[in-house]
């Protein structure tokens, strides 16, 4: 069962966690069932959904059994389901590595493989004989574009590879990696393990260039290789530098500043917006996507017009309302500068799920350098509403993990002040929307409660 010569020199890929590395390296990467059985922790991004059908799905050649007895390899290497996690923002693509190997280990008894993914209620058509390798619909497979798939093209797009029960850390030919940092942290595993590690590669390796990898900023001048999407880990870490070095600075500043309180500032964009320079920069940009077909002015006094009907604004004291109101005001600003959006002419033309992490410097610019009286708390709750204005909507209806709320909030109100303005972000786009982040926030609560006092 040769493989056929047109495809010989092709990889299959895993793509993992970093921090699964360590145990790999000591086990062997091993098929969910066996990881079970072992009692082997794993950081696991995928679907829990279609991780059930998967478990119950049976392969039909080969060894048989579920596709949980074995180890899940991908034909592609730029894989619509890790995109999906990364605009979900329940990934930390910067952490994510592939393990390479040669298409030759399918000649082995031991493997199978698939036309499509092995993610829908109608399972693939399996193989265990390599002339199948023909069958596969190798151009969609290389493509590189991110979407615009049908789902049937998608599931073909992800035609998988599966080795049962394990596959030994040998016969990984190569890893990539994210980045430098990480390429040293993968050496160190091997290391620690006196395993002699494969080749360390970065997708631009010339082995490598015929695939493509991570999802970058590729549509803005001078940050065409950052990831996509900050994920949770590093932007709680970056949540958490922000207020740190806010406060350092603000304890070591003498002079003035323009204005006194939240409440001075937020009087003086309540007459006109523009008097920050981060707003005034982002307001006259058109978002021209879906759900959003205004300019990030017109939206942002929408939302906070909106944040003033919200029972919590309408109970709140008088300085909680002027931090909720500030918020509203500058929870879009990581849409500018305009200039980001220069091979576009200044327009959006698509969803930015970046852009609370992007507001992270202005916001530092503007707490240390406008506002002269600020409780450190005061300064905490800013931070929070602006890079974290998404997350109890997204937690509603994209599927973000609810431990990243309890991971963020302090107490109850912080999670009622969080609803609040994802009720107002979404409210301004559709009214529906807005009741539906209510609803939703309300039937988790407890939930995110638990996580955090668990």
């Amino acid at each position: 069962m040769a493989i056929p010569d047109e495809h010989k020199g092709k990889y299959i890929f895993h793509f993992t966690d970093v921090r699964n590395l360590d145990s790999i390296v000591k086990n062997g990467l091993l098929c969910t069932n066996k990881m079970n059985e072992l009692g082997i922790e794993h950081l696991n991004i995928a679907n829990q959904d279609i991780q059930e059908r998967r478990a119950n799905m049976d392969v039909t050649v080969g060894p048989s059994g579920k596709i949980h007895d074995y180890v899940p390899f991908y034909f592609s290497s730029i894989n619509p389901m890790l995109l999906s996690k990364l605009n979900q923002k329940n990934c930390d693509q910067n952490l994510i590595i592939y393990l390479c190997i040669k298409i030759n280990r399918l000649d082995k008894d031991d493997a199978v493989f698939t036309n499509s993914s092995a993610n829908t209620a109608a399972p693939p058509t399996f193989y265990d004989n390599p002339s199948h390798l023909d069958d596969l619909d190798w151009e969609l497979i290389f493509n590189r574009k991110w979407g615009g798939w049908t789902d049937d093209e998608k599931h073909r797009k992800m035609a998988e590879a599966f080795i049962h029960t394990k596959l030994e850390v040998s016969e990984i030919d190569a890893i990539v990696v994210y980045n430098d940092d990480v390429k040293k942290m993968v050496k160190q595993v091997f290391d620690e393990n006196k395993i002699k590690a494969p080749d360390l590669l970065f997708d631009h390796n010339e082995r490598m260039l015929r695939y493509g990898f991570y999802y970058t900023k590729f549509f803005i001048n001078g940050r065409e290789k950052e990831t996509l999407v900050s994920g949770p880990c590093f932007l709680l870490h970056r949540y958490k530098k922000l207020i740190e070095d806010v406060n350092e600075i603000r304890s070591a500043k003498r002079g003035s500043y323009p204005y006194e309180t939240v409440k001075a500032l937020v009087e003086a964009l309540n007459r006109d917006m523009t008097k920050l320079p981060e707003l005034r920069d982002a307001a006259e940009i058109f978002q021209n996507y879906y759900p959003h077909y205004d300019s990030v002015g017109v939206h942002t006094q929408k939302v906070v017009t909106e944040i003033q009907k919200s029972d919590y604004y309408k109970d709140a004291t008088e300085d909680v309302k002027n931090v909720l109101l500030l918020g509203a005001y500058l929870h879009d600003i990581g849409k500018g500068p305009a200039s980001k959006w220069e091979k576009n002419k200044g327009v959006m033309t698509r969803a930015y799920p970046d852009h609370p992490a992007d507001a992270i410097p202005m916001l530092k610019r503007i707490l240390t350098e406008d506002i002269k009286i600020l409780s450190e708390d005061e300064i905490r709750r800013l931070c929070m509403l602006v890079v974290y204005h998404d997350l109890i909507g997204d937690c509603c209806g994209k599927d973000r993990d609810k431990q990243q709320i309890a991971d963020l909030i302090e107490n109850e109100d912080d999670y009622d002040m969080l609803t609040a303005i994802s009720k107002a972000d979404v409210t301004a786009i559709n009214n529906g929307w807005g009741e539906n982040v209510i609803s939703g926030a309300k039937a988790m609560k407890d939930e995110v409660m638990g996580l955090k006092n668990g």
